[in-house]
């Protein structure tokens, strides 16, 4: 699992979904691997947050939402890295 990699990178984001194709997206979005979707705006905006294995992992998630048929815009709102998910605090 994601939390027993020697690095967990944990984001948010808004994504901003085109209008009535709002419910497709999150659809879509929730299949992606460490993606959950948190909450949506009647006109399109989308909060999600992130976990990935790498840094470079979350910019590939990030990259490929954007791509995705309805996507208008992902802007990330948080990020932060963790070295040793292990040890929370």
């Amino acid at each position: 699992t994601l939390m027993k990699a020697a690095v967990v990178n944990i984001s948010s984001a808004i994504v901003y979904a085109q209008p009535g194709k709002d419910a497709a997206v999150r659809e879509r979005l929730s299949a992606f691997p460490g993606v959950q979707v948190h909450a949506a705006s009647e006109d399109g905006k989308i909060i999600i947050t992130l976990e990935s294995e790498s840094d470079r992992g979350a910019v590939d998630q990030y990259e490929a939402i954007g791509r995705e048929e309805g996507v208008l815009n992902v802007a990330m709102v948080y990020q932060q890295t963790e070295s040793h998910p292990d040890q929370e605090i």
